[in-house]
């Protein structure tokens, strides 16, 4: 991280929030006196973990001799206060006193900490420019940071990559790009092997930014710590990887070249599900809300309807029923539960959530409506559903869409800008796909296969699509 950063001047000034025991800014400061002409340091430091703060009091006080006996004068604070809080006067850009009031840096460099906090947090009330949902706080370290930072300055982040995309963020993203433009991005290649010791179960990235604009971005990957001094690196041009004319502002963060020319693909097609009157939602079913209506016992009538799960949707193939602990299979078709129920039509059903054991971030599943005699269906909230809202799914129409988001070719597409394990319904509205004759030719060629086998299907993607 340390070396990401440029000289700027012989004085400079160091923000570093959320700094547990200073390591970030030592390696920093280290880098930037070692390689360059340092007269003058002054150093910024916010900890409220006081299992922590004699650490870095310590460590302050060591950096503090090392500098004074190489010349250099160093002025340092160490704030024992929430750092968004402290810093409020930030977010009122529209005051006449904001430039008097709010100190800027010339690098910020931080380790944040990532837990969602609820909007009635008063940080969230501060924040509420970058806010949508439930935040994560790591996010509000971002954006009050870019607001800290001199024109001039440099702005190095360790965090988990799901800013990249999704509603939640979509915000945080509109105000981070506004400002701030990145340079850099690292990749971790193997999560489990770099932070092993720390159980972080993001996908965390390294990236620097600044408030002038960069017409590329350089992309390293290294697979673990003993990679971080020779990654591998490819460059690209900042438009291939985000419009920053659209509204969502998507950031695509490729890994490979594989990965790169997949984005291509994607790059090529115009159209998405709503453009051939199909949507996507979320499963109406919230078992806590619905327990009255859930049953373990009974059969598939008028009166009782299937009931899916999570566990109930495999590759491309529907698996009911099977049990999962105590989960109920069954769910009363009533007047009472009707407002949760859909009608039993034809529909592709996608996971909400992968697990760690799944091989691919998007498992889904064809769903047809003459598998079951009943009238309505129950589908639980970890689960979207595709269909057609006027009307009904075709047969080649959910063997297609089931195949493509089925394919190691859409699996690889959402991993260049989804970095957890959530699959939300936005994004995959957002998705282009193929014009919907060549999906009903992959739907032609998938139905025939005897045994729907994701390499097979890998196959057929690629003799029709590209």
């Amino acid at each position: 991280m340390a070396g990401l950063s440029k000289h700027k001047s012989d004085k400079i000034s160091i923000l570093d929030p959320g700094c547990g025991t200073a390591i970030l800014s030592c390696s920093l400061i280290e880098k930037l006196v070692l390689n360059k002409n340092i007269k003058e340091i002054e150093l910024t430091l916010y900890e409220i973990d006081n299992k922590v703060l004699e650490r870095t009091k310590h460590v302050a006080s060591i950096l503090s001799k090392w500098l004074e006996s190489m010349n250099i004068k160093f002025n340092y604070s160490i704030n024992v206060s929430d750092f968004i809080i402290e810093n409020l006067d930030a977010f009122n850009s529209n005051s006449l006193f904001v430039s008097e009031n709010v100190k800027q840096f010339d690098y910020i460099i931080s380790n944040p900490p990532y837990f969602k906090i609820p909007k009635s947090d008063l940080r969230a009330s501060i924040a509420k420019e970058l806010v949508y949902g439930q935040p994560n706080i790591y996010s509000i370290f971002m954006g009050l940071s870019v607001k800290l930072l001199k024109n001039d300055g440099e702005l190095i982040f360790i965090t988990p990559r799901s800013f990249a995309s999704g509603n939640y963020f979509k915000s945080f993203r509109k105000s981070f790009f506004n400002d701030v433009s990145i340079s850099d991005i690292h990749i971790f290649g193997s999560r489990n092997r770099m932070f092993k010791d720390d159980s972080v179960l993001q996908e965390n990235i390294i990236l620097r930014a600044t408030k002038s604009e960069n017409t590329s971005i350089r992309i390293t990957v290294s697979e673990c710590d003993k990679g971080l001094q020779h990654p591998t690196e490819y460059n690209y041009p900042t438009k291939e990887l985000i419009d920053l004319k659209s509204k969502d502002k998507v950031l695509f963060i490729p890994s490979n070249q594989i990965e790169s020319d997949t984005i291509k693909i994607f790059r090529e097609w115009h159209n998405t599900l709503n453009d051939f009157n199909i949507q996507v939602s979320t499963g109406p079913v919230v078992a806590f809300r619905c327990k009255d209506f859930l049953k373990n016992d009974g059969n598939i009538n008028g009166a009782n309807s299937p009931l899916f799960w999570l566990h109930n949707i495999k590759e491309m193939k529907l698996t009911y029923p099977l049990q999962k602990g105590s989960k109920p299979s069954l769910i009363e078709n009533s007047k009472h539960s009707r407002r949760v129920l859909l009608k039993n039509k034809n529909y592709i059903f996608l996971r909400r959530f992968s697990s760690k054991e799944d091989k691919s971030r998007l498992v889904c599943c064809p769903y047809f409506s003459n598998h079951f005699n009943t009238e309505m269906i129950g589908v639980e909230n970890h689960i979207n559903y595709i269909y057609r809202p006027n009307g009904d799914l075709l047969e080649n129409e959910i063997w297609g869409i089931s195949a493509l988001y089925s394919s190691n070719l859409f699996d690889t597409y959402f991993r260049t800008f989804n970095g957890n394990t959530q699959v939300g319904a936005k994004e995959l509205k957002e998705i282009k796909i193929p014009p919907l004759e060549r999906v009903i030719d992959v739907g032609v060629k998938v139905k025939e296969l005897p045994k729907k086998d994701l390499r097979e299907i890998d196959k057929i993607i690629y003799e029709v699509l590209l």
